[in-house]
Order: structure tokens, then C-alpha cells, then sequence
């Protein structure tokens, strides 16, 4: 809206954030966040995929160690999300351990 007022405090403000009713919301002019989400986005991840390694067996865990040493090393957009995806099948079958890390990559991966 027009004559709208916001303040914005903290390296972690997005600005104002929209919804155009399309089922997207766009925050600060941005859709949601890719291989460029940032540190604090992916050592997020990091930390609840470190969590989830605990609960994988041998071949799973070597898996998601694979899969994660490819992100570190800055995939392409679509290649990202790939990943992402990879973890989360990994994290589904797991069960309820593996809600937070999911819920982290939906976050990652913003609207589909």
C-alpha cells in the first residue's frame, strides 16, 4: 500500500514483505532465497543436517557428508536445489528426526 511505514533493524532484514495471492511472498523485492541465501541460511542447515547425521546409518550419512560438501562448494542455482532435495528425501525417511531439516530446505527453497 501506498504511504506504507516500516523500520528495518539488523543484517537480517528483508524489507517489507508482499503477497500477491499467487501463493508467492516476496520479501524486500526478492523471491525466496537460492545458493546466495546467505551464511547464517546455510550454517542454519548445517547445523540441523549435523543433528540428523546422528541418526543416519553408514551409507546415508556418507550420502549427506557428499551431498554437503557440494554445497559448500557454491552449485549453481538448480544444482542447489537439487541438493537440497537430495537431503530432504534422505531427512523424510527418517522421520521425525529429520522434521527440522526439512523444514529448514523449504525455508531455502522458498515458494515452488
Amino acid at each position: 500500500m501506498s504511504g506504507d511505514s516500516f523500520h528495518q533493524y539488523g543484517a537480517g532484514s528483508i524489507g517489507k514483505a508482499t503477497h500477491s495471492g499467487s501463493g508467492d511472498i516476496v520479501t524486500g523485492g526478492k523471491h525466496g532465497p537460492g545458493p546466495e541465501a546467505g551464511p547464517s541460511a546455510l550454517a542454519g542447515l548445517l547445523k540441523e543436517i549435523e543433528e540428523l547425521r546422528r541418526h543416519l546409518d553408514a551409507s546415508d550419512r556418507a550420502e549427506v557428508d557428499a551431498t554437503v560438501e557440494e554445497i559448500r562448494s557454491n552449485p549453481s542455482e538448480e544444482r542447489f536445489g537439487r541438493l537440497l532435495r537430495r537431503i530432504a528425501g534422505i531427512a523424510a525417511v527418517i522421520g521425525e528426526a529429520g522434521v527440522p531439516v526439512i523444514a529448514t530446505i523449504k525455508a531455502l527453497l522458498g515458494p515452488s
